[in-house]
This record gives C-alpha cells, sequence and structure tokens, in this order.
C-alpha cells in the first residue's frame, strides 16, 4: 500500500470494482509534479490485476506528432479493428497511418476508438490508465476525451494523471477528478525516515515536511541530496530548499555534476521523443560518446535502461533538455537526425532537422513541409500546423514564408484551434500574398472570428467575406463566389446584427454576381432577389434551387456546404417538405462522415424545424443528440445558451421560461448571432399567447416585424394577426394580415394559405368566420403542422363560444385541449381548459405519462428503438456505445414494465 493514501485508494479500488461489474468509470488524478500520481496509478493497475489493462504516457518531446499517444495506447488491439463499422475502421486506420484513403475527420477517429474499446471490453473489463496527459499530442488527448464523456455501461475503466498549472487539458474539465495533495505530515515524516539511513533531527524532519508540503518525491530526492550533518542538524538546511518549482533546479544541478560525456548522452536521450534506445545509442556513438555514459546517470537512479530509456521523473527530462545550450540542443537533434533512418519515423527525423536549424534553410523547410502533410493525410491538423509554422519560420524566401503561414492557419483553424490561426493570420504580411491568398486570408480570418466567439463576432465576420469576395474577384472567380455565399450564409444568421453592411447592400452585389447557373448562382441570386425586390419576386429563384438540392444526385459535400442557406430561406416560404428532406440528408451524410460541427448545427436547425411543427417530444430527441454533440465540441458558455431552442422553452412553458428566454436573447446579441436572438423574441411571442398576454405579444410581433431585413419574420405575422385582434388593435391586425395575405398567396403553400385562413377568420364578420376557421382547418389538417392545427381548434372554439354556439365550442376545445396536452403544450393546453370552464364545462389536467419516469436519453433511446433502429444504429446515431444503449434499454424496459422493443409502440 502507499504511504499516506487510504483515501485516495479507497476511491480508485471502488472505481475498479464499478468496471469489474460492467459499468464504467473516468477518474482524472489532478496534482502538482512529483506528488505521487503515477505512484497511485501504478497501485490502481495492481489493483486491477483480472482486467484488461491498457497503459500509455504523455512525453513533451512527441506533442507535435498526430494521434502519437493512441497509436501507442492501442497498437496491440489492431485485431478488433476488423469489427468496427467500415467507415470507422478507416478513419483509425488512416489516423495511425496504417492505410490510404482521405484524412478522417478527429470525431469520426474518437467514435472508432469509443467503439473498439468497448469491443475489447465486451471481452471482458478494461483499465485505461494514461499518464502525464499534459503532454499528449492534441489529437490523441481529444479523442480520449471525447471517449471519457461516453462511456457508461461497457467496463472501461479510464484513469488521467494531470499536472496542475497546465493549460493544454481544458477538454478534460467537467470530468470527475480526484485530487492528489501533499501527504499528511505524520506521513511525510514517516516517508522521510523511510528513505533517510543516518540520524535524523525531529526538528529537521519537520521543517523538509513543511518545505515540500508532502510532496514525495521532493521528500525522496531532497533527503538523498543533504548531507549527514544537515539531516542531524548539525548544519543548517540550505535555504530554500529545493522543492516545487525549484525540484527542477535541484536535478539540473545534480546533473551539472555527472562527467560531460554523462551529461551530452542524457540530452540525447532527453532529446529522443520515444526512448528509443537504439536511436539514443547510435546518435551519442556520432559524438563519440562511448557505451557506458550512461552509467553515472543510472547509477544514480535519474534514468533505467530496460528496452527503452525511462526518466525518473519528467521533471529529470525537462531539467536536462531546458538546462542545456540552445547549441547543445541543436547538436543533439542533429545527432538524432543523422541516426533516425526508419522510414515510419520520417516526420520526426525532420522534426529534428528543424531543431537543429538555427538559419533558414529551404530543404530543412521543404522536409517539414512533407512531415505536414503526410499528418494531414491522417487527419492530424494540429500536427500540420504546427510543421507548417516552423518550415515558416525557416522559410528563406519571404513569400513562400508568407504562403506557408497561411497554410499553417488553416490547418490550425480545421484542427479547432481559432486562436492560433489568428495569431498565425497576425504574422502575415497581406503585401506578400497575391489575391487569391490575400482573399483567403481574409476568409480564414472571418471563419477564425466566428470560431473563438466573442463580442459580435457573427455580425462582423460579414464584412471579413464580402471583403475576401472584392479581393478575389479578379483573380479567382470561383472563390470570389465562395467568398460572397458566405457573406450571404453569416449576414443570415446576424440578421439585424450585422456590421460594415446591411442586407440590401449585400443584396445587390449577390444579385450582380450571380450569373452562373450553379446552385450556389441560384441561392445568391434568390437571396439578392428577395431582399432588393421583395418576397414575391425571389420565389420562383429560390423554388429552382430547392429543386436542385432535393436532387438525390447531388454531391455531398455540395450539398453540405448549402443546406443553411436553404433551410434559411425555405422557412420564409413556409416550405416543411423541402425543410425536411434537406435536414433528413445533410443528417445521414454528417453522421455516417463523422462531420459533428456540421451535424450538431444540422440537429439543431432540425429540432426548430420540428417545433415550429409543433412536433415538440422529436424536437426533444434532437436537443439531446445537440446537448450530446456540445460537450463533444465544447463551445464556450453563450453557445449552451443558444443552443437551448427559445421556441421549445416557450412551448414547454417552465416556471422559469422567461428568464431562459432573456438569457439567450442576451447571449446570441453578445455573440452577434442576430437570428438566434430573434428566435427568443419569438419565443416570447409564444410565451404571451399562450398565456392570453395579447397586448405585450403584439408589441414584440410588431418589434419584428419592424426590424425585418430579408423576409424572416413572415411566419410570425399570423401571431400578430391573433395578437392584436385580441387585444383591440383592429389597425395594426389588418395591416400584419395584409402583408400575411400577399406572402402567402405569393408562397402557395398549404402551411401559408391555412394560416392566412385562420388569420382571416380573426378579422371576418360572424357571417364568413365560420367557413374560413374551418377552411384552415382543412388546410392545416394536410400539413405537418399539428401545432397550428390545434391553435386553429382553439381559436374557432373560443369564436364559437363567444358566438353563444357552446356544444360546437366544446367540441373544439376539447380538441385543442387534447392535442396541446399531446404535445406537451402546458400554456396552450391552460389557455384550451379555461376556454371549456366557460363554457361550463369541468376538465382535470392529465396525469403524467408512464413516459415522463425515462430520462431524456433513455426517452430518445427508446424513441429510436421504437423506430425500429438497432442497437449498434442507435449507439451510431447517439454517439455512445452499443454496450450504453443496451445497458439503457433494459432500464426502459423496467421503467415501462414491458419485455421487449416491440411493446415499446404501445407505450410510447
Amino acid at each position: 500500500m502507499l504511504l499516506g493514501r487510504d483515501t485516495e485508494l479507497a476511491s480508485l479500488a471502488a472505481s475498479v470494482a464499478q468496471v469489474r461489474a460492467g459499468m464504467s468509470q473516468v477518474v482524472v488524478l489532478r496534482g502538482e509534479a512529483g506528488i505521487g500520481k503515477t505512484a497511485l496509478m501504478d497501485a490502481t493497475a495492481d489493483l486491477a490485476t483480472d482486467l484488461r489493462v491498457l497503459r500509455v504516457a504523455g512525453v513533451e518531446a512527441e506533442s507535435e506528432f498526430p494521434y502519437a499517444a493512441l497509436h501507442r495506447l492501442l497498437v496491440a488491439q489492431v485485431d478488433a479493428f476488423a469489427e468496427l463499422p467500415d467507415t470507422q475502421r478507416d478513419a483509425l486506420s488512416a489516423a495511425f497511418g496504417m492505410a490510404d484513403g482521405p484524412a478522417a475527420d478527429r470525431f469520426l477517429v474518437s467514435l472508432a476508438v469509443l467503439s473498439l474499446l468497448a469491443t475489447v471490453a465486451s471481452g471482458g473489463p478494461l483499465l485505461c490508465c494514461v499518464d502525464d496527459t499534459q503532454w499528449l499530442d492534441p489529437e490523441s488527448l481529444n479523442v480520449l476525451a471525447f471517449v471519457a464523456r461516453r462511456v457508461h455501461a461497457e467496463g472501461i475503466g479510464l484513469v488521467f494523471t494531470v499536472r496542475t498549472g497546465t493549460d493544454d487539458v481544458a477538454v478534460l474539465d467537467g470530468l470527475p477528478v480526484l485530487p492528489v495533495e501533499g501527504l499528511p505530515q505524520q506521513d511525510a515524516l514517516d516517508l522521510l525516515r523511510s528513505v533517510v539511513d543516518g540520524t535524523l533531527d525531529l526538528k529537521v524532519a519537520h521543517q523538509i515536511a513543511a518545505a515540500t508540503r508532502g510532496n514525495p518525491l521532493a521528500i525522496t530526492d531532497l533527503s538523498g541530496s543533504l548531507t549527514g550533518n544537515q539531516l542531524s542538524g548539525a548544519l543548517l538546511l540550505p535555504e530554500p530548499l529545493p522543492v516545487g518549482h525549484r525540484l527542477e533546479a535541484h536535478y539540473l544541478r545534480q546533473i551539472a555534476g555527472f562527467p560531460d560525456p554523462t551529461q551530452r548522452w542524457l540530452l540525447i536521450a532527453a532529446t529522443e521523443p520515444q526512448g528509443n534506445i537504439g536511436y539514443v545509442t547510435a546518435a551519442a556513438g556520432t559524438q563519440g560518446l562511448p557505451p557506458e555514459a550512461a552509467d553515472p546517470a543510472e547509477r544514480a537512479r535519474l534514468v533505467t535502461l530496460a528496452g527503452t530509456v525511462r526518466f525518473r521523473h519528467p521533471l529529470v527530462r525537462s531539467a536536462v533538455y531546458g538546462g542545456a545550450t540552445s547549441s547543445q540542443r541543436r547538436a543533439a537533434h542533429r545527432a538524432l537526425a543523422e541516426v533516425t533512418t526508419r522510414t515510419n519515423d520520417a516526420d520526426r527525423r525532420a522534426w529534428h532537422r528543424a531543431s537543429a536549424s538555427l538559419q533558414p534553410d529551404e530543404a530543412v523547410a521543404a522536409d517539414l513541409v512533407r512531415a505536414a502533410d503526410r499528418a494531414a493525410s491522417r487527419g492530424g491538423y494540429a500536427a500540420r500546423a504546427t510543421f507548417l509554422a516552423r518550415a515558416a519560420e525557416l522559410t528563406p524566401d519571404e513569400r513562400l514564408r508568407a504562403e506557408r503561414l497561411l497554410a499553417a492557419a488553416d490547418a490550425a483553424l480545421t484542427a479547432g484551434a481559432p486562436s492560433q490561426a489568428h495569431r498565425l493570420l497576425d504574422a502575415i504580411d497581406p503585401d506578400l500574398l497575391g489575391p487569391t491568398d490575400r482573399g483567403n486570408r481574409l476568409m480564414l480570418r472571418g471563419r477564425a472570428t466566428v470560431s473563438v466567439g466573442g463580442e459580435r463576432a457573427m455580425a462582423r465576420v460579414v464584412e471579413s467575406c464580402l471583403d475576401a469576395h472584392t479581393t478575389l474577384r479578379a483573380a479567382a472567380p470561383e472563390l470570389a463566389r465562395e467568398a460572397l455565399f458566405g457573406a450571404v450564409d453569416f449576414a443570415l444568421r446576424a440578421e439585424h446584427l450585422t456590421e460594415g453592411t446591411d442586407m440590401r447592400e449585400l443584396g445587390a452585389v449577390a444579385l450582380a454576381y450571380a450569373t452562373g447557373d450553379t446552385l450556389t448562382d441560384e441561392l445568391l441570386a434568390g437571396f439578392g432577389t428577395l431582399v432588393t425586390s421583395g418576397y414575391r419576386a425571389s420565389i420562383p429563384v429560390l423554388r429552382s434551387a430547392f429543386a436542385r438540392i432535393a436532387d438525390s444526385e447531388l454531391d455531398e459535400a455540395e450539398l453540405l456546404d448549402h443546406y443553411l442557406v436553404v433551410v434559411t430561406t425555405s422557412t420564409r416560404l413556409w416550405d416543411d417538405e423541402i425543410r425536411e428532406a434537406v435536414l433528413r440528408r445533410c443528417a445521414d451524410v454528417a453522421r455516417r462522415t463523422g462531420a459533428l460541427h456540421v451535424l450538431e448545427t444540422v440537429l439543431y436547425s432540425w429540432s426548430l424545424h420540428e417545433t415550429t411543427l409543433g412536433r415538440l417530444d422529436a424536437a426533444d430527441e434532437l436537443l439531446l443528440e445537440v446537448r450530446e454533440l456540445r460537450s463533444a465540441v465544447a463551445d464556450m458558455p453563450e453557445m449552451w445558451e443558444v443552443f437551448r431552442s427559445p421556441e421549445q422553452v416557450a412551448w414547454r412553458a417552465p416556471q422559469d421560461a422567461r428568464e431562459r428566454l432573456e438569457r439567450a436573447h442576451a447571449a446570441s446579441t453578445w455573440l452577434g448571432i442576430g437570428a438566434a436572438a430573434n428566435l427568443s423574441r419569438v419565443g416570447l411571442v409564444t410565451l404571451e399567447l399562450a398565456a392570453g398576454n395579447y397586448a405585450e405579444a403584439a408589441a414584440v410581433a410588431d418589434a419584428l416585424i419592424d426590424q425585418e431585413t430579408a423576409g424572416e419574420f413572415g411566419r410570425v405575422l399570423p401571431d400578430l394577426v391573433e395578437a392584436a385582434a385580441r387585444a383591440g388593435d383592429r389597425p395594426l391586425a389588418e395591416r400584419a394580415l395584409a402583408q400575411l395575405t400577399d406572402r402567402a398567396t405569393a408562397s402557395g403553400r398549404p402551411w401559408a394559405l391555412g394560416l392566412l385562413d385562420r388569420s382571416r377568420a380573426l378579422l371576418a364578420p360572424p357571417a364568413d368566420a365560420d367557413a374560413l376557421y374551418r377552411s384552415a382547418l382543412s388546410t392545416l389538417g394536410a400539413t405537418a403542422a399539428v401545432g397550428d392545427v390545434a391553435r386553429a381548434h382553439l381559436l374557432h372554439g373560443e369564436w364559437l363560444r363567444r358566438q353563444k354556439r357552446r356544444k360546437d365550442a366544446r367540441e373544439a376545445l376539447r380538441t385543442a385541449l387534447a392535442m396541446f396536452e399531446d404535445m406537451g403544450a402546458p400554456g396552450f393546453a391552460d389557455r384550451a381548459r379555461q376556454e371549456l370552464h366557460a363554457t361550463g364545462e369541468t376538465t382535470r389536467q392529465r396525469g403524467p405519462d408512464a413516459a415522463n419516469g425515462l430520462t431524456p436519453q433513455e426517452a430518445t433511446i427508446a424513441a429510436l428503438a421504437r423506430d425500429g433502429l438497432t442497437n449498434p444504429e442507435i449507439a451510431e446515431r447517439l454517439f455512445i456505445s452499443t454496450s450504453t444503449v443496451d445497458y439503457h434499454l433494459r432500464k426502459v424496459f423496467r421503467k415501462l414494465a414491458i419485455e421487449s422493443r416491440r411493446q415499446l409502440g404501445r407505450v410510447l
């Protein structure tokens, strides 16, 4: 047992027991260097001798090589690759350089690793120990963090050790942490006594224990460096004692006492990232160092030579490397570059050559560029960015240097490091770039701005894209078209918050440039026509684009590039069919290719689509997937607020609905996402209407219509007609109805025409109103818009009651109440219930469904199983393992008192 670690060991033993029982566990051991994290991990592995144990340790010198740590962790499990789905197997094989093929999305690699570990664990519980996590390469770290957030019922344990004070492991935030503190005083004294052979003065012992704060490494190594007289109290201790951040200096002084050959040998060993003893020995030989040069360091227990070179502690390695002069480090890298000859180690050789170079050298820079290309082929874009940035530093030609910095920024952005991309872009003198690269730089800066987020980020990027379009127009017309389309895409998201231009100006540019017959041209022309010539004129152009994107032969990449503009504009046209078809196909493509950043946006847009139709349960299921994905692609807190779906909140009407809507509005406005900010106001209109606060609803809806920039609030017009009519503001209601009439008749879609009849009925004389309501119900009933059908029944019932037709009113209101209760819309259900009470009918509130006992994730899994998906299909859709799906389904069956998935359709 470890001295003084009973509490930590008990916690770790409990975690191992859970893994042994088939449940998954994650623990992050966090503490300062030398505090005993690795010893606790070793002890955990000892507790798991009946489990399969996989281990890997981060190596600072290896952190630039993509998927290096992950490959070392999983290389022995290569036989299990055959059991992975084809896309996952191909992605993981490409990441590890085991097969040729396109670079895989890192999230698809992450899902592949989750599936692989679950497959391995199906043969018995599995423990993965990841030491010195702060020094993993970024690709490996992100994958393991993804897996750690998704394991549940597979029998997988993940133990990470992380040094405090490191900033590169934020992706582990939120995982269970077991802090590793210094030893209690008595245990620190006992450890000190156990490592001191001679006399130990009690006062001196207390002084050492206090100064080291109970750090076991500091206690052990400090005691070995003090003289017998100092330990016995005959001489004063040195001041200050070499502990904490000074421990590295202590090792450096110890190393300085070795003979010069030993110091040079240690530097070569510290420079070789894998501890490859063959390379270390060969490199030492090129410098004339004899094999016995390592002996003094080995006798001092600073290194161990047993197949590989292992340092006593990472602090020893960093002391050796950090304590050398730059010329000494370059010599070590040069020696290793000379002997690192294996084909598989070409990237390491390139890095050694680069690290050995002091002056620009095109041959070395070109070697790094080739390494960067190899990294990209494996999906290692973080490594590509690093290689290219260093290549740029070594490039003699200033124009080529600027081009390589631009390529590095592109790679950094792809790797999910927008702040690094910004720094690289700032280092480029635009005058050194040609027009094409200048335009690309502007586009990259815009994308990086949105990815970093921050105040008004979305609002500012439109102007950047428009500038890129202007720069590219003469030199690269196709790229100019892409830049202009990007400006339109971002403008449709920024809406009224757009800075540096306005919709009409942007629309005029789009209309003038959209002269081709591509999908991009048609969408640009449709947008330009919408904002310059109006709603009715834009419809034929937009419908043509919709037909093109609905074509099953359309290239998948083109679909993903254009879908958001199509979804946005089809919403303006009440074209729910094309919107759903595009969203469904995009979700399928994004899932299959592992494009999680795209998938989260698709699913969120789909949840909004379902909400506008009133299919709130379907929206809930999609939002659960969005939450799962948001935790995978971790974003700023403001983005969590944006992705909470304000309209869904309004329909569900929880007690804190107004507070949620205000938070979403504030966060969206701060980020410059005008569309999301306005969505919270649309939600507020819905909330006020449900509560019968008609004047308040009319004020909010009217303000939205007033700030409209591109026909985005057509669907709010029926709400404004209802709110204004019920608030007694007939002029406002008639003005809104006139606008709605123009747009709905131009659209011609059944959904729009049904809403138009419903709105006309509100202002029609009694002789005409009943027929209009019935026409609205008939037309809307043929659509998927169940929410609007329910509201039509409610409005019809309210009108019938006011006409003293109580029997007819009760029938309509009962239908509305049942529909609202089925939807889970308590605000509108209460409004219908109050109207029924006014007719003299007594109602009671529906009790909770049996399904309400399910957690959101259980409900989603149950719904997917009900719809016929297999466990592996559900796992792939929700980015969890098959074992976790099986676990949750068993809980669902128990809660719902059923025995098979065939019964789910009956109870859900």
